[in-house]
């Protein structure tokens, strides 16, 4: 799998993309992956918490920048291709 082809932000594990915010390890398999609909969610990180791999600061920064991409410029979230999320 592959990030969406649109990437707005790129931190060291995570990037806000046309989708939304996802994992960049391909090794997660998109689990983790947080469609933009989804990013005004609370406690979006619950599932990752007491995962060793998972970097809070970083996650927190992508939904920060996701968030507010959706709402300066809400249009550049793009549905995805058929070989990316």
């Amino acid at each position: 799998m592959v990030l969406h082809r649109d990437v707005f932000w790129l931190g060291r594990q995570w990037a806000v993309t046309g989708y939304g915010v996802q994992a960049v390890s391909k090794k997660h398999n998109m689990k983790f992956d947080i469609e933009v609909s989804q990013i005004w969610g609370e406690d979006l990180d619950a599932p990752m918490r007491d995962l060793p791999w998972f970097d809070a600061k970083d996650f927190a920064e992508a939904v920060e920048r996701a968030r507010k991409r959706a709402t300066e410029e809400p249009l550049t979230f793009r549905p995805p291709l058929s070989d990316e999320r």
